[in-house]
């Protein structure tokens, strides 16, 4: 748990910063370094002979082999894909983003009693002509992913494409991860636009860097994580962020645990009596020093494990407030299951283009 002088709060963390880039072939003659890396390549290898031209395609949750237990490991490989496949260059086909299917996972829950087609249902309702499908192993220090595109009317396979690459930092500790615990935390984390870059809108695409970055705190510096590093902090750190926006935004920052028991995010900023303000793109703005003036980091305490930060920017000229769908208790606004769907209606209502976002995760240990 992250709490400072002011501020009390449970945090957890997922972030998957994905990066909508033209595909760069990093793996075609060796393997490659890193999830994102193999992602890419698979995306590359499915698309060939052009089976994918002018179809609508959806990416889903890669499972894992044998008897090992689904972990995030899974969800992060096919948000690679899913990126990917957008990143190619000169594409001519349209990749479902995970916000429709968190929407649709919803909306699952309510047949979940019922038999139907799992995979005709998926066509009916997210109009998909394709489907993603996936699964991995790993043994020793390699990991295997194996994938293939389904046509769901006929069952037919159109493509398939497999990579096997060393286990990183990465791969490990989402392989440790257990998935979200509820259903709340599962549809949060798919609220968001992966597949225009690091977050949704046109301020993001193509964009190389984080809008927001996590730093410990020692001795008065702040000391940044590097690209490669799994964010780890150890209980008894100090941490903190920043937040550059891509386009002139008011910000929503959420922090919630997925592996908690009880579904619900904290909204970091703003806060109950606090103004809503508009951030200035390409301007750093630090956290909880912006928040609480002289507080400069958050105190880490349990739980352990993976924790979030879920950051939400729109177009400051678009004139909604999503805390408006939102409930205070203890000071906070808090997101829960009684008003997700809301909030994710007022999402929707928004054009593409007018808002973005981004997770940020991190581990305590």
């Amino acid at each position: 748990m992250i709490r400072n002088k002011l501020l009390i709060f449970c945090v957890v963390c997922s972030l998957s910063t994905l990066f909508a880039v033209n595909y760069t072939s990093a793996g075609l003659f060796s393997s490659p370094d890193n999830l994102q890396e193999a992602g890419e390549e698979l995306a590359q290898n499915l698309s060939v002979a052009g089976v994918l031209a002018n179809k609508r395609i959806a990416v889903l949750e890669f499972k894992t082999q044998g008897a090992v237990q689904d972990s995030m490991l899974g969800k992060r490989i096919a948000e690679y894909v899913s990126s990917g496949l957008v990143g190619i260059k000169d594409h001519n086909w349209d990749v479902v983003d995970r916000f429709e299917i968190a929407r649709l996972r919803n909306e699952m829950e309510e047949h979940k009693d019922s038999v139907f087609d799992f995979n005709v249902w998926m066509r009916k309702k997210l109009q998909a002509d394709l489907l993603v499908l996936g699964n991995y192993v790993i043994a020793g220090d390699d990991i295997s992913i194996t994938t293939k595109i389904v046509n769901p009317e006929s069952g037919s396979t159109v493509s398939s494409a497999s990579i096997t690459l060393s286990a990183n930092s990465e791969i490990k500790q989402l392989s440790k991860t257990r998935k979200p615990r509820t259903k709340f935390a599962g549809a949060v984390e798919d609220i968001t636009a992966i597949l225009t870059g690091n977050g949704r809108g046109i301020g993001n695409q193509g964009k190389s860097s984080s809008a927001l970055k996590l730093y410990k705190i020692a001795g008065g510096n702040r000391i940044p994580f590097k690209r490669s590093n799994v964010p780890v902090f150890n209980v008894g750190d100090k941490m903190g962020f920043s937040v550059m926006p891509p386009i002139n935004s008011k910000l929503y920052i959420f922090n919630y645990e997925p592996g908690a028991e009880k579904g619900e995010a904290i909204l970091l900023y703003p806060i109950p009596g606090l103004r809503l303000e508009s951030f200035p793109a390409k301007r750093t703005r630090r956290f909880p020093s912006y928040v609480s003036r002289g507080v400069t980091s958050y105190d880490v305490d349990p739980p352990l494990g993976r924790m979030v930060f879920k950051i939400i920017g729109v177009d400051d000229t678009i004139n909604l407030d999503l805390t408006n769908s939102l409930k205070v208790e203890d000071g906070y606004y808090l997101l829960d299951s009684s008003n997700l769907n809301s909030f994710m209606d007022d999402l929707s209502s928004l054009p593409d283009i007018s808002w973005w976002s981004e997770d940020v995760e991190f581990w305590i240990q």
